[in-house]
């Protein structure tokens, strides 16, 4: 009797390791997650990008954006759902109906697992928050329209996390940062590129504490708003 009890301990705990901490596994377990590490090394770049971490001072420099705020999610109030993704215009799931996120941006999982939405106030978020439903997975965020400015919150539930970034153009990579992503509204982090459109943005939190997304803007900023010589030719 003793032997069977270990052999199905053993095997609960084989299961838990293998399934990883979640967002959607929080409904029952809020707050089991551990404090993400906030020591991994990362060596920023930069080819013709310009970094915000002020949403005012980003807004005003990148005006006439798309803006997606995910508020059509078919997730009630103070709830948390995962399902397939990515989440984009074509999705048509739990998660959002056909056609209800804007077109020209998604939200994906870079090895393409489960997503999720949380929806104010669980576990303290102020707006609707979408990302990779698993901690230890990482976001990517592809552009299906010209793009060449793109700027969101970044949420991390677990508490304050080094988010590690890397953009990208039709060429490969244009440069990598990093930002720290917070609790509740998360911390703004935002980018414009005056040399090429920008088709997708990876995300990794180096410590698994899972970064989520809220109230992302995209597209390119409003003819001769920019005062490059690039943005002048862009506009013609």
């Amino acid at each position: 009797m003793k032997y069977l009890f270990l052999v199905i301990c053993l095997v609960l705990a084989s299961s838990a390791v293998a399934d990883g901490p979640s967002y959607s596994s929080m409904m029952k377990w809020v707050g089991s997650a551990s404090s993400p590490n906030l020591s991994a090394p990362w060596i920023p770049q930069t080819d013709a990008l310009t970094y915000y971490t002020d949403e005012s001072t980003f807004d005003t420099a990148n005006p006439g954006l798309t803006f997606e705020d995910f508020s059509s999610t078919l997730v009630p109030p103070n709830g948390v759902l995962s399902d397939t993704g990515p989440l984009d215009y074509y999705c048509n799931n739990s998660l959002f109906a056909l056609h209800t996120i804007l077109d020209g941006i998604s939200i994906d999982e870079q090895a393409g697992g489960l997503m999720v939405v949380l929806t104010p106030p669980f576990i303290g978020v102020t707006s609707v928050t979408v990302g990779p439903n698993s901690f230890a997975d990482d976001g990517l965020i592809n552009f299906t329209l010209p793009t060449r400015a793109f700027g969101v919150f970044i949420v991390t539930p677990n508490g304050a996390a080094t988010v590690n970034i890397e953009v990208f153009g039709a060429g490969g990579s244009l440069g990598t940062t990093s930002t720290t992503g917070g609790t509740g509204t998360g911390t703004f982090w935002g980018v414009f590129c005056d040399s090429e459109e920008i088709t997708s943005i990876a995300f990794n939190d180096p410590g698994d504490g899972g970064e989520l997304f809220a109230n992302a803007r995209f597209g390119l900023p409003t003819a001769l708003s920019r005062s490059t010589w690039a943005d002048i030719k862009a506009s013609f």
